[in-house]
């Protein structure tokens, strides 16, 4: 298995990649394929050809990198978890030292038994690989499909470096990802559930 940009593949495995990704996800969660090109799409090949992506966007002013997207074509066999591990090695070798990430709450009201069983599988699988969901409520940045679900907020360092305060981690999420400042409303409101101001 390796991990490679999206840019050296073919048209044809492209496509392979598109469907990974339209089938990972409902509509309503994604961005068209062709938006993603904004980002650093790295792509998972096996012995089958693509196997899964992450979609990674460098946290400008930082060395942190948040993942959009992580998606698995083949699951059962271990490939998430060796994808996983393949990602994280790459970005630390990249001189990223936190990668952060927010995953659908399965404690939304009005979701399906199976959409909270889906969120909660989701949240076990980051936590077995090393995540950690962090103490954020009322975590609500805006999303580039204009869906708002409500999200939580998880992270796993990359690097020796000292823990940065859960209130900076935050703001710089909410900033550096989703261009909303830390005055905004959205961050006043999750930064006082989250008991951080």
């Amino acid at each position: 298995m390796s991990l490679v940009d999206a840019s050296s593949l073919t048209a044809e495995q492209r496509e392979d990649v598109r469907a990974i990704y339209e089938g990972a996800f409902p509509a309503e969660l994604r961005a068209p394929f062709d938006d993603l090109a904004v980002d650093r799409m790295l792509v998972l090949i096996d012995d089958e050809g693509p196997a899964g992506l992450a979609l990674v966007r460098d946290l400008a002013g930082t060395t942190w990198t948040f993942l959009r997207y992580y998606a698995v074509g083949r699951r059962g066999r271990g490939t998430g978890s060796a994808m996983w591990r393949l990602l994280t090695e790459r970005l630390a070798a990249d001189g990223r030292t936190r990668l952060v990430w927010d995953v659908e709450d399965p404690e939304e009201p009005g979701l399906s038994p199976a959409s909270v069983d889906e969120h909660r599988r989701r949240i076990v699988f980051y936590e077995r690989l090393g995540g950690r969901l962090r103490p954020v409520r009322e975590y609500l940045p805006p999303h580039d499909d204009g869906h708002a679900p409500r999200l939580l907020l998880m992270d796993t360092p990359l690097a020796d470096e000292p823990e940065p305060a859960l209130r900076d981690l935050v703001e710089t999420v909410y900033l550096r990802r989703y261009g909303v400042a830390a005055d905004d409303p959205a961050v006043r409101r999750t930064l006082a559930a989250s008991a951080l101001l």
